[in-house]
């Protein structure tokens, strides 16, 4: 099982993906609006036919988030709260990508050694994506 989080963003999702690309790296591919089959079941106003369908940012083999401009009405009821939490590699990672997240966004808790033995942050994004940022750091020698 591989499960990928799906952010559903009004109108922002592929410089949101663009975003997060400059900060983790990875790939982007995206399915316009544009490129669906005409339904009318499912119509699509003109302004709203280059925005994003189903884009995919591929990190690496394992992490991958996909993103969608929604054309439902009530957008703010449509996309709930989102928190991803990113384990990282090192210390030194962990800060690089919440300095770059942190931009335009709102620090709710700014990274700090915790009492558990981690360095750990979190914030909301300028796309109202929470993040959270974990780092365990290796238990020290006796």
């Amino acid at each position: 099982m591989h499960i990928i989080p799906y952010l559903n963003l009004a109108g922002t999702a592929e410089e949101a993906m663009n975003f997060y690309q400059g900060i983790f790296g990875g790939t982007i591919e995206i399915t316009r609006w544009s490129d669906m089959p005409p339904n009318p079941k499912m119509p699509v106003s003109e302004d709203w036919q280059n925005k994003v369908m189903h884009g995919a940012l591929t990190i690496s083999d394992t992490v991958s988030v996909y993103a969608a401009d929604s054309v439902t009405e009530d957008e703010d009821k449509y996309a709930s709260s989102v928190f991803l939490h990113v384990e990282f590699d090192s210390e030194d990672e962990l800060r690089e990508a919440f300095e770059g997240l942190s931009a335009g966004g709102r620090v709710n808790m700014q990274v700090d050694q915790m009492f558990w033995g981690a360095v750990y942050g979190d914030l909301v994004d300028k796309y109202g994506i929470g993040w959270g940022f974990h780092y365990q750091m290796p238990e020290e020698a006796d």
